[in-house]
């Protein structure tokens, strides 16, 4: 409706849409409007000029032109639609299933559709006819299959960059099918490049029925089309000359409507988009500064001396910084009998070409334990995450190496991943407003991981859904769950993505930059919340981040990264007091303004020594 009213606005646009309005009224009963039967013959009255009794005239068998014009609308415009019908559900379809299938799949139907391409269109429908009959639905069928390279170009090309945006890894990530991203996610995102595709193969398909009714393919006389009329009026050129001027203004305006009429969806579709991301990011900016969003935020933690605690606990002065807000004991790392949820021997991941991202990593994390991985762009640590939770991009694979979770090995290429994610997986991201679909508002979308993931009945869903806002500090649990993504702030995003993260009831939470976008105050909240669910879901969590205080006041354990591999490990305590690698004390010296001596040495900490790695090059 937006679109629509958009268009209105438009002078150029509004008069298309008049003109396709008459159209479709003539296409639904333009024989009934016909003053004449046009099939009716006079031979005393052939090739008769303009009249109050014919307005435009007879042709050479005495049918009036306006009634034949009238009635060859529906034939023509349907016929044309149907061939749209045809190549938007063949290029569409095929475009989805290249993007979601494997390589192989996606090799032949670009070959295929490529081969289309080179494929006449009057020939093809001609052959076609021939093989099928010469029907009107045939020579369709024909001009369908060859319009349909058109849709799965442009669909595919849209499809694509939906389908690697955020929003729809988070949905895989969080066990939502297949069919349902498609539906729900993807789909409606590429609405406004089907219309404007749809609209220029709809006038394409009109020239091209009506030549090939002008050639006689599909339609034989007496039935009237507007093709059918211009090569009928051929012969009398010389006698009447205007007799084929109805039916080609007719086949000329409608194709111009159709043209204007694409033209102007595009411009729409580019105004509105650019309007939405402006608003949003007025919205969010609006919300951090302090706006009715963020309020709502604000008022749904902890309290104040938790968010005073939370911000002392990161000043730069050790001396004066109090504890942090979350001690958490160590867990006894030098104890290797200690049962580990998740074992990570030898990973080795690179592209197709074989460049190595990730070199042969050793991870453990035991149950119940906070572990961080530390490391700069590039280090390998994202590689190592996605490959535990099987979502590595297009053109990178796992080289070697073993992936356990639970005793389970997740790199023999047997695993059910949807038994995984969203159930036994939950993962929180960087940016949480990228990681919500925008047309969707924010309770559609936590529904959804509750029915198609969890299984909830309908009715349960509602009650669930507010138990889980809830739980995360949100208020008014039904006005969040009304509004869209755009107009929540990051820290109520964050924490509706931890509400979806822990509905499972996970074993392990992945947290992969959760708070960096966030300011410092909400990143603290976030953080704080974070804490509280590992204590009442008993999670296991796995930090990654590059900063160095979150990982410090957060983590029991510290990985650290750098060029694919780990150089140290140990105690995060020890890790951060005591460093042993160059890389890490390197690090440490450039983060110290931030305040990481908050993290306060432990004897038991000072005990286990860390283990170097073997130094990657500096």
């Amino acid at each position: 409706m937006t679109t629509f009213r958009a268009l209105l606005t438009r002078p150029s646009a509004l008069a298309a849409l008049l003109v396709l309005a008459v159209v479709a009224v003539l296409t639904a009963g333009g024989g009934l409007l016909a003053p004449y039967d046009p099939l009716a013959q006079n031979t005393s009255d052939v090739l008769a000029g303009p009249s109050a009794a014919h307005w435009l005239g007879t042709d050479y068998l005495g049918r009036d032109i306006l009634s034949r014009l009238l009635a060859g609308t529906r034939l023509s415009v349907l016929a044309a639609l149907e061939a749209v019908l045809i190549a938007l559900a063949l290029g569409t379809g095929a475009a989805l299933i290249a993007v979601f299938t494997v390589s192989p799949v996606r090799w032949v139907l670009e070959r295929v559709f490529d081969s289309f391409m080179a494929l006449p269109f009057i020939t093809f429908a001609v052959a076609v006819g021939a093989l099928l009959g010469n029907t009107i639905h045939a020579a369709m069928i024909a001009v369908g299959i060859l319009a349909s390279p058109t849709f799965f170009r442009v669909v595919r090309a849209a499809v694509l960059e939906t389908a690697h945006s955020q929003f729809v890894e988070a949905a895989r990530l969080l066990g939502v099918p297949l069919p349902r991203i498609i539906a729900t996610h993807v789909l409606p995102r590429i609405v406004p490049v089907l219309l404007v595709t749809s609209a220029s193969a709809l006038a394409a398909s009109l020239l091209v029925v009506a030549s090939l009714t002008f050639l006689g393919v599909g339609v034989q006389p007496p039935t009237p089309t507007w093709g059918g009329m211009l090569s009928s009026d051929l012969s009398y050129l010389a006698v009447r000359p205007a007799n084929p001027v109805g039916p080609a203004l007719a086949i000329m305006v409608t194709v111009a409507a159709l043209g204007v009429l694409a033209d102007r969806l595009r411009d729409v579709g580019s105004g509105a988009d650019g309007h939405a991301a402006g608003r949003a990011a007025g919205t969010v900016s609006a919300g951090t500064a302090g706006a009715d969003g963020t309020a709502a935020d604000r008022t749904a933690t902890d309290g104040p001396a938790a968010r005073e605690s939370a911000a002392d606990g990161r000043v730069a002065d050790s001396a004066a910084a109090p504890a942090p807000p979350w001690p958490l004991r160590p867990l006894g790392w030098a104890d290797e009998t200690a049962p580990a949820l998740v074992e990570i021997e030898g990973l080795q991941v690179s592209t197709d070409s074989g460049a190595p991202l990730v070199r042969g990593v050793d991870l453990r994390i035991p149950r119940g334990a906070s572990v961080g991985i530390l490391g700069e762009s590039g280090s390998g640590k994202t590689m190592t995450v996605r490959s535990l939770l099987g979502v590595l991009p297009g053109g990178v694979s796992v080289a070697g190496g073993s992936i356990r979770f639970d005793g389970r090995e997740l790199t023999a290429g047997e695993v059910s991943w949807k038994d995984l994610h969203g159930r036994r997986l939950g993962t929180v991201f960087q940016d949480p407003a990228a990681w919500f679909t925008p047309h969707l508002t924010v309770g559609s979308q936590i529904d959804e991981v509750l029915r198609r993931t969890l299984g909830l009945p309908r009715r349960e869903v509602p009650a669930a859904r507010a138990e889980l806002l809830a739980h995360v500090g949100l208020r008014d649990a039904e006005r969040v769950a009304r509004q869209y993504p755009h107009e929540l702030s990051g820290g109520m995003l964050q924490r509706i993505l931890l509400a979806i993260a822990v509905s499972g009831e996970p074993d392990l939470l992945i947290a992969d930059e959760a708070t960096t976008a966030l300011d410092v105050t909400v990143q603290a909240e976030v953080l704080t919340l974070l804490q509280r669910l590992r204590r009442e879901h008993a999670l296991t969590v796995l930090m990654i981040s590059h900063d160095l205080p979150v990982l410090a006041h957060s983590c029991d354990y510290l990985y650290v990264f750098r060029d694919g591999v780990v150089v140290e490990e140990g105690p995060t305590e020890t890790v951060l007091h005591t460093p042993r690698h160059p890389y890490t004390r390197t690090l440490i010296a450039d983060h110290t303004v931030f305040g990481l001596d908050a993290a306060h040495p432990t004897g038991a900490a000072q005990a286990a020594p860390t283990r170097q790695k073997e130094a990657a090059p500096l």
